[in-house]
């Protein structure tokens, strides 16, 4: 991955592909450990709940969202087919429980009824939403009444120290991302940020944090 320049790990981070992008993927995975743990924390699924998970990547910690409860449903939607081929891969006992499934699709048309899901998360993907408002609106849709929304992402004043996000991410702040929840009609939004280690790259330090923004149909 060190042979590949900024705008082509940044094409990878958006949508991984092909060998390069597996291999970007798994740096990923030590990027959003910390956001994606997290997030599972603080989605709190009830059990006999059916979670949706935007861009799970290679489903490396959806175990670990399976394993909050072993009456949770999932379902990992992701646009790359290398991704949801990946998912599968390292999941296959929990697709052979019949508990969880991985299937390629677009935030822009979900392939799901309305009102079907209890739960939705997703991780460091809102950066690359091809039309905000239209996707948020497509998430409320799907939701069931009460349903929950979570979103995990970095906050803009974190990316704007990382060099991969000039290319090609739309950054926000945590007013940005609670007023969309509001503009599609969700209530009791609120936001969490939670600190986590420092990150090393090139050599500089850079202090991480995650923003955690939910809401509820």
């Amino acid at each position: 991955m060190s042979d590949l320049s900024m705008q082509e790990i940044a094409k990878h981070l958006r949508k991984p592909s092909g060998k390069n992008g597996k291999e970007v993927a798994k740096q990923m995975n030590k990027g959003n450990q910390h956001l994606c743990l997290n997030s599972y924390k603080l989605l709190k699924p009830k059990p006999n709940s059916l979670i949706l998970e935007i861009g799970m990547g290679n489903g490396f910690f959806t175990k670990d969202l399976m394993g909050l409860d072993h009456n949770l449903e999932y379902i990992g939607l992701d646009f790359s087919q290398t991704m949801v081929d990946e998912a599968i891969r390292l999941n296959q006992k929990l697709i052979d429980s019949g508990k969880v499934s991985f299937i390629k699709g677009s935030i822009e048309n979900l392939p799901f009824k309305d009102n079907s899901i209890d739960y939705i998360t997703t991780t460091n993907t809102i950066y690359f939403w091809p039309d905000l408002s239209k996707n948020a609106r497509e998430l409320y849709r799907v939701l069931n009444p009460n349903g929950k929304i979570l979103i995990a992402y970095r906050p803009k004043k974190v990316l704007d120290n990382l060099e991969v996000s000039n290319y090609g991410f739309n950054k926000y702040t945590r007013n940005e991302v609670e007023s969309l929840l509001a503009e599609v009609g969700f209530k009791n939004i609120s936001s969490k940020e939670i600190s986590e280690p420092d990150f090393h790259i090139q050599g500089k330090s850079l202090q991480m944090i995650g923003l955690y923004s939910t809401g509820i149909k």
